[in-house]
């Protein structure tokens, strides 16, 4: 297995200035990965148009650290003009502007999203074999790949066959539940945390109706607390953010994944927690992994910690050597 590590991972300490740049490289290949992937709006300097000196200084960072450039991830800024959204070719010459830029770090993998649209990654398709790199789609929760824009996507990569458009797919597409950490915010004396927990692991693993389960709650000694935590929480998922991912409890799109991982160089391996035995509540990981292993996946499977969203009682830097722990331990069944 290939392991990358997101540098958007040391977000959260970043963005408040506790580390550098050299820092999150330096944490990168301590942790034993071998690629990373930086978030180009959020760490390169000058965005969208970085200088000749910070790149090269970049480039020695990372030389510094025997690491490989692996994803150069970039967004289309659909807002970026107030009453409008940004027209084709505001999308096209900005995606290669921002390929351009990647390929001059040394990144392999371009990682957008899918406001790019179908149609207009089409026609990006000559540079990207230009300048000889991997453009591809970003596969986010709560899209899935049955969700018709990314049918096209597939459509898309079907009919060109190219090694240079692809899908990068971020496993909160692939969350059967919430992560044994969403409790952690309660104070213990504010609700029973065993019962709730005991109901988490009922709602991720098996088809138990909501209605069943709030009955479980009142009968084993819960009460209205209880209750309401557990349709806000753990029912329900991120509810109330407007990127959040929904939980596919315990029908996953395998078959999706399978499907998709023929146009994938490069996935998000996201997650919330992992624990001490190597075990991921919130993503059945080894079914993921199996179907990885009989399809010949040979790409890079990035550590992706976003687990500072439910809960700040674990280091980030523990939790990314536990996740590729856990995938190396997967990869050898």
């Amino acid at each position: 297995m290939k392991h990358s590590i997101t540098l958007y991972g040391f977000g959260y300490h970043y963005m408040r200035g506790e580390y550098t740049l050299e820092d999150v490289l330096k944490k990168t290949k301590k942790l034993g990965a071998q690629g990373f992937e930086i978030v180009a709006p959020q760490m390169v300097e000058g965005h969208p148009n970085p200088s000749e000196y910070w790149m090269e200084s970049f480039k020695e960072l990372y030389h510094k650290y025997d690491l490989e450039p692996v994803c150069y991830s970039i967004y289309i800024d659909s807002g970026k003009h107030k009453g409008r959204f940004l027209n084709e070719a505001e999308r096209l010459t900005g995606t290669i502007n921002e390929m351009e830029y990647a390929k001059k770090m040394g990144f392999s993998v371009v990682r957008s999203q899918d406001a790019l649209l179908p149609k207009t990654m089409e026609k990006l398709l000559p540079y990207a074999q230009e300048l000889g790199v991997h453009l591809a789609i970003e596969l986010h929760g709560p899209y899935s790949p049955s969700t018709p824009i990314f049918q096209e996507y597939a459509e898309l990569f079907e009919k060109k066959n190219s090694p240079h458009l692809g899908v990068v797919m971020d496993y909160s597409a692939f969350t059967s539940g919430p992560p044994a950490t969403v409790l952690d915010q309660f104070p213990d004396d504010v609700c029973h945390k065993d019962l709730l927990h005991k109901i988490r692991k009922l709602f991720t693993t098996t088809e138990i109706p909501t209605e069943d389960l709030t009955k479980m709650i009142l009968d084993e000694g819960g009460d209205e607390v209880d209750v309401l935590i557990a349709q806000q929480k753990i029912y329900t998922g991120l509810i109330n953010e407007k990127m959040g991912t929904v939980y596919y409890r315990t029908h996953p799109d395998y078959d999706g994944f399978r499907r998709l991982l023929k146009w994938s160089k490069y996935m998000h391996g996201k997650y919330w927690h992992v624990d001490e035995d190597l075990n991921c509540d919130e993503i059945n990981y080894p079914e993921f992994v199996k179907i990885m292993k009989e399809e010949n996946y040979d790409g890079y499977i990035a550590s992706e910690y976003e687990g500072s969203n439910f809960s700040m009682k674990y280091n980030d830097e523990d939790q990314l050597a536990l996740h590729i722990q856990m995938l190396d331990k997967l990869w050898r069944k």
